[in-house]
């Protein structure tokens, strides 16, 4: 009961921090206010999280968590990869990149170059868990030195372009620049035939309207 109890209130605290991220902006928003917002004490806050950026960096990962599940369900987990990499992207981009609860984890408080040997690797077995799998699907092999690459690379490309579509200065949507990064990204890699390839996007943006419809 007690372990429930302390669950509940986890996620209240980050539901709290979500809404007030997405109406005032991560720099806007202190503690205190998330504790007000959940209805409990700055100590309950704290006895969850070490501080704002923590809070800020577990509702990221909820967030992502959501979305590899989302995916799983849509797809298959066994089911077609390449069909798999493009939903879960859309759904990044469209509930990470362009969500502004989880911006300035995105943006400005994680940066794939920056990290350590470590954090790559979890990446390689998270985000990035299928990369090598689907570019053997279509008779490709990607080098761990490759797949790191593409790793920092696809960070740093997701950000210059939806930063800028968020400011105004690249007037793209979603199915624009979702396309643009995967010229950029996968299909340098992986020879997806262009026919496939078409079809696949398509399908897939397809899949993600269920998956938003249905309360994403």
């Amino acid at each position: 009961m007690a372990y429930r109890k302390s669950t509940e209130t986890r996620e209240r605290i980050l539901e709290a921090a979500a809404s007030l991220f997405a109406e005032r902006g991560y720099y806007e928003v202190g503690v205190g206010d998330i504790a007000a917002a959940a209805g409990i004490g700055r100590a309950s806050v704290y006895y969850h999280f070490e501080d704002k950026e923590k809070i800020a960096r577990a509702l990221f990962d909820s967030i992502v968590a959501r979305i590899q599940e989302a995916a799983d369900q849509a797809v298959g987990r066994a089911g077609d990869i390449l069909l798999h990499t493009l939903v879960s992207y859309i759904l990044i981009f469209r509930h990470i990149a362009l969500n502004k609860a989880t911006q300035a984890v995105y943006y400005d408080l994680v940066h794939y170059a920056d990290y350590d040997a470590a954090n790559i690797e979890r990446l390689k077995t998270t985000l990035f868990k299928d990369l090598k799998r689907l570019a053997t699907a279509y008779g490709a092999r990607l080098s761990d030195k490759r797949v790191v690459a593409s790793i920092i690379s696809s960070d740093a490309l997701a950000k210059a372009l939806f930063k800028g579509i968020m400011t105004g200065i690249l007037p793209m949507g979603l199915e624009e620049a979702m396309d643009y990064f995967c010229r950029r990204i996968i299909l340098i890699d992986v020879p997806v035939p262009e026919a496939e390839y078409r079809r696949s996007l398509k399908e897939a943006f397809r899949l993600c309207e269920g998956i938003e419809s249905g309360g994403f």
